[in-house]
């Protein structure tokens, strides 16, 4: 069951609540995924309403999660570039493609998550995005992330988008994070 605690601490949000992914042993990696993005990233946090904004766009209405699993962290997703998240040349925004491995990346940690590791999916240390060829509007793409290693506090995730059409290579990132799980058994 996914937990939800009120928190105080450095780098949240005064009086913000959160909420970890459901750390069930008998809860598949999809659904762990989906409790991530549908439960600790509901929608009311990307107000003044959904349509709104890219960052709520992508996360409710563009990204379609393909896979997930657990060995090693691993999560594939679908995303079709649009308009409003392109620069003037038509093409991906860099900001947009590393907001989408920013959430893409970190997904990669719920199905691995257990209470006390990663269940909060952590706060991002660094995030190294190599733009390879241009993404153009329109352009389908797949954007797999895999956990190269995660440790009590801090983790490394990779991420690559390919062209859906033939699998060329258009971007990759290296995605440091840092866990912001209370010990178990400790306060928060």
């Amino acid at each position: 069951m996914a937990s939800e605690k009120k928190v105080s601490m450095p780098g949240v949000a005064e009086g913000k609540k959160l909420i970890g992914v459901p750390t069930d042993d008998d809860i598949p990696p999809m659904a762990r995924v989906n409790a991530l993005f549908f439960g600790s990233m509901p929608k009311d946090d990307y107000q003044p309403s959904i349509e709104e904004g890219w960052g709520a766009s992508l996360i409710h209405q563009d990204l379609t999660l393909l896979s997930a699993d657990t060995n090693p962290g691993r999560t594939t997703f679908r995303y079709t570039v649009q308009p409003s998240h392109c620069n003037r040349l038509g093409n991906l925004h860099g900001g947009c493609a590393a907001t989408l491995f920013d959430v893409c990346t970190t997904s990669a940690l719920a199905p691995i998550a257990k209470e006390g590791y990663w269940a909060y999916a952590g706060v991002t240390r660094t995030l190294n995005v190599t733009y390879i060829r241009p993404v153009p509007a329109g352009e389908s793409v797949l954007i797999e992330s895999e956990v190269v290693h995660a440790g009590k506090r801090l983790c490394t995730i990779k991420g690559t988008m390919r062209r859906e059409s033939d699998g060329a290579v258009l971007t990759t990132c290296e995605h440091g994070k840092v866990s912001i799980d209370p010990v178990v058994g400790g306060k928060l």
